[in-house]
């Protein structure tokens, strides 16, 4: 029997959820933020513009997505800028650019996604238990640097080790890259370490690609994957599980 020494997290649906409604809600904080600021630096546009402009972006990055990459949150905001009118991201100062990237990054903040019942007690009982800890979590919108103040403020960051961003390494799971570099930070050897998120494709069958053991948590209606070395209804029986493996 191997013995388990790291334990890696995903974190939507694993141990945050978004609430019914909050992704409209996020996108027009965005889209009205970012509307004020080209008003105020003398390059107006409608709202529908930068709502359509808004759209095309995230087709875009769906696009990239599907091929398991992912780019720095900066180049979103060019890509957006430039579907509401060609070269407008050069008419803008830098401080103004950044001012633009800040609210596409940071308006989560205003309506955050919910900390799933028994994070705070599961991540505490695996810390708890001698285990090194790391996330490893896809970004939408988001990016890294604004889920990490999410996390501090849900009381959650201080549990990880490591923490891994698509946006900031530019590659998603299920890739391999995405656990071998955590790993790597972590110095822990993939048959020495454990995965849990939801996904049956980019948890489960990405963490067992690099030779990782992988267990699903179905708290919140994942499809079930054969893959799995252990499956959890609910998160206070990951401890357990661990101990088993």
């Amino acid at each position: 029997m191997r013995k388990i020494s790291a334990v890696t997290f995903d974190l939507w649906d694993t141990l945050i959820k978004e609430g019914v409604g909050n992704a409209d809600k996020v996108a027009d904080l965005r889209i009205d933020r970012i509307v004020d600021i080209l008003d105020r630096t003398g390059h107006p546009h409608e709202w529908e513009e930068v709502a359509e402009a808004y759209r095309k972006t995230g087709t875009f990055l769906e696009l990239t997505w599907a091929k398991s990459r992912d780019m720095p949150v900066r180049d979103h905001v060019l890509f957006l800028l430039s579907c509401v009118e060609c070269r407008l991201a050069s008419k803008l100062t830098s401080e103004q650019f950044q001012e633009v990237v800040t609210v596409y990054s940071d308006s989560i903040l205003d309506q955050p996604p919910a900390l799933l019942p028994g994070v705070k007690d599961a991540l505490d009982a695996v810390r708890d238990a001698g285990y090194r800890t790391a996330l490893i979590s896809n970004t939408g919108k988001t990016p890294g640097s604004t889920l990490r103040v999410l996390m501090d403020r849900m009381g959650i960051l201080r549990h990880f080790d490591v923490t891994t961003f698509s946006n900031e390494i530019q590659v998603r799971k299920p890739a391999e890259a995405a656990f071998r570099l955590t790993l790597e930070q972590m110095r822990a050897a993939p048959r020495s370490a454990v995965h849990i998120g939801d996904n049956a494709e980019c948890d489960i069958t990405g963490a067992k690609a690099v030779g990782m053991m992988a267990i699903q948590t179905l708290h919140t209606g994942a499809e079930r994957s054969d893959e799995a070395d252990a499956h959890v209804e609910s998160l206070d029986q990951i401890a357990a599980v661990l101990d088993r493996l």
